[in-house]
């Protein structure tokens, strides 16, 4: 591979160091940054170079507690470099044009290839891409890396997207949503498509239901302006869980060309069923958290945390959102996707259960539904549910137990316990800059997908405004409103219990 400049606008911010910068501390250990690249991190602060160093050292040391490796912190330190720009003023940008000494003629072989990750907020978007352009730093060996959400809305997604596609051709814009890195999610393709077990039944005639979980202990973070403006559905359901729902409900592509895939998903959004004023009840219960308790701690309400945040701000934002999801395709007619989210429930985890019909004649006059469980955090598993005889029972009246027959995948003979005997699996960041680094751009977010599902979601939060949709309260530490229930359309449907709760 080409050695690389990668570029992140906004290196001294928080996502830099808590996120990028140790996914590129493990990636140049296993090897994947070219010998010869750059890790350019630019901000307005006026840092010198080893004060910059060893503020990243500290935050390495912080995070990777007990796994640090000076060895490898000195071949990354190599490539580390830091530069202070203000990006609203044309001439610091001249800083960045001599790092970078592109050759006057920007489509000859030049050696290197450029990445440029924007970790700013999206109000810094339009001017740094116009500078990108102004100074000619975007040529064919550039890439750009943008955060999701994109926008708000579809119309904020569109404005930001028009910025970023006046800079860059779509071929060399990759969006980040962290959940597709997550290797159970990757699992998903080789698990739906290599099997003939699962993708013969993979279908409405074989399964009942599907239900898809995200939930979070935390509240407001420091994060309280952004999530009571935007609420869950749009910082969460719009981005990571529609792209669970995309990964779980796709046809087979034709190949797996990251364009096929991502045809493929755009087709599934295209096909949810709108929810509008007068089917919304039936389809969404939004929620905020009460007073309650979490881990043998009194929480307090969502309220009184935005009271507190110091921030003048309305408190309409929502902390809980369940869904019902229908999409009109031949494979799932008629199959509900059960897709909630929520903070300050009892545990933090994600995960996706594939419900399968009954036996058409149960021998046994049992209600027992075979499910696929699909660990995505923190634990990575896939688990299937069986029914079999109990070991040394017996006679007329057996009933069959449930068995889990654990199809978690086995490890890499190269893969190395680390003192404690503890398996470290990449970072959700640090394979998704792998494959930035390569050029492969098989999960990230193609621009028509972001516009296909804000237009879903914008139909959401306008049929819940005109009908008037109650926002329903839920104890902190709890499972969430009990009007969630009320979606569930089919007597054997249930809500799995949310981790760690009675």
């Amino acid at each position: 591979m080409k050695p690389l400049d990668i570029v992140i606008f906004g290196g001294a911010g928080d996502l830099s160091l808590r996120k990028l910068l140790p996914a590129l501390y493990y990636a140049t250990r296993d090897g994947h940054v070219p010998k010869g690249s750059r890790i350019l991190c630019v901000s307005r602060t006026k840092y010198e170079h080893e004060v910059f160093l060893d503020l990243v050292k500290d935050k390495l040391q912080a995070l990777l507690t007990g796994v640090f490796d000076e060895k490898v912190w000195k071949q990354f330190r190599q490539h580390l470099l830091y530069q202070d720009i203000d990006l609203g003023d044309t001439t610091s940008w001249q800083k960045l044009v001599d790092f970078l000494g592109l050759p006057e003629d920007r489509t000859a072989d030049f050696g290197r290839e450029i990445v440029y990750y924007l970790s700013v907020p999206p109000a810094l978007f339009q001017p740094v891409c116009e500078q990108l352009k102004a100074q000619d730093l975007n040529p064919t060996y550039s890439r750009l890396v943008v955060e999701k959400p994109l926008g708000e809305s579809l119309e904020s997604a569109k404005s930001l997207n028009k910025v970023l596609s006046s800079t860059f051709p779509e071929t060399q814009i990759y969006r980040i949503d962290h959940y597709l890195g997550k290797e159970a999610v990757q699992n998903l393709f080789a698990l739906r498509f290599s099997n003939r077990l699962i993708e013969a039944t993979w279908n409405r005639d074989h399964i009942q239901s599907v239900e898809i979980t995200v939930a979070e202990t935390v509240g407001l973070e420091g994060r309280a302006e952004y999530l009571d403006r935007t609420g869950v559905l749009r910082d969460m359901v719009q981005s990571h869980l529609l792209q669970l729902v995309c990964c779980i409900a796709m046809n087979t592509p034709l190949s797996i060309d990251p364009d096929d895939i991502r045809d493929e998903k755009v087709r599934v959004l295209k096909a949810l069923q709108p929810i509008t004023a007068d089917n919304v009840a039936e389809h969404v219960v939004r929620g905020q958290y009460g007073v309650g308790e979490l881990d043998g701690e009194k929480v307090p309400s969502y309220l009184s945390e935005v009271m507190r945040s110091g921030k003048v701000l309305d408190g309409t934002g929502e902390t809980y959102v369940a869904l019902k999801l229908k999409i009109n395709t031949d494979r799932w007619q008629g199959v509900p996707f059960y897709v909630r989210t929520g903070k300050r429930l009892p545990s933090r985890y994600a995960q996706v259960i594939v419900r399968f019909k009954p036996v058409l004649r149960n021998l046994f006059e049992t209600e027992q539904h075979n499910t696929l469980v699909i660990e995505v955090q923190p634990n990575l598993g896939i688990t299937l549910n069986m029914f079999m005889k109990q070991v040394m029972s017996d006679g007329p009246g057996l009933i069959p137990h449930r068995q889990e027959m654990d199809l978690g995948e086995s490890l890499p003979e190269d893969i190395k316990a680390d003192s404690a005997g503890e398996y470290r699996f990449p970072s959700a960041y640090e394979k998704l800059l792998i494959d930035v680094i390569k050029g492969n751009q098989t999960y990230f977010v193609r621009d028509d997908e972001i516009f296909a599902a804000w237009k879903w979601i914008d139909g959401v939060r306008a049929a819940w405004a005109e009908a008037e949709l109650p926002m329903q309260n839920y104890s902190a530490g709890g499972k969430g409103p009990g009007a969630a229930d009320a979606l569930l359309e089919h007597p054997s449907h249930a809500w799995s219990d949310v981790k760690g709760a009675a």
